[in-house]
């Protein structure tokens, strides 16, 4: 929990100092995020955990993953909003960063790159632990005798 804190408040300043340098690189309509991230004009986008309804939102993650594009998701749409200065925003997209920002950029997407989207696989595959209930079990293991038995006499 508190790696995800850190990781959150890393990518939180390193946003604020990135949009200080260009006002104008940054897109912050789901539309619009979309769009950029479908034409793979974006460089990053940062999701707001608290959207709601969260079907606004739900999609993107997905797609980024699909397109290449890095993502975060990062806490409160009221820090979105701040980045963009309104009062809440859903999603914003970077598509243009400074020479002198890019290096912030390079390592603020290698951190989401390193912290989740390498390790996708694995915290999505040991959710639950892959540990069933014994009534579980019982019925997996008969399925299994029940096809073993169907083959034997398939086969002769």
């Amino acid at each position: 929990m508190q790696r995800e804190e850190e990781k959150d408040s890393l990518s939180y300043s390193m946003n604020m100092k990135l949009l200080t340098a260009q006002k104008a690189s940054e897109c912050a309509r789901v539309n619009t995020v979309t769009t950029l991230v479908e034409n793979k004009k974006a460089q990053l986008v940062v999701i707001a955990h608290d959207v709601d309804p969260i079907e606004l939102v739900v999609f993107l993650p997905a797609l980024c993953q699909k397109m290449g594009v890095p993502y975060c998701i990062t806490k409160g749409k009221a820090r979105l909003g701040r980045l963009v200065h309104r009062k809440t925003c859903t999603t914003v997209a970077f598509t243009q960063v400074n020479l002198e920002d890019k290096g912030g950029l390079a390592k603020l997407v290698e951190a989401i790159r390193t912290n989740y989207k390498d390790r996708y696989d694995e915290i999505h595959c040991h959710w639950g632990g892959s540990i069933l209930v014994p009534k579980s079990v019982v019925r997996t293991v008969k399925l299994e005798k029940a096809k073993a038995k169907e083959l034997a006499t398939k086969l002769g």
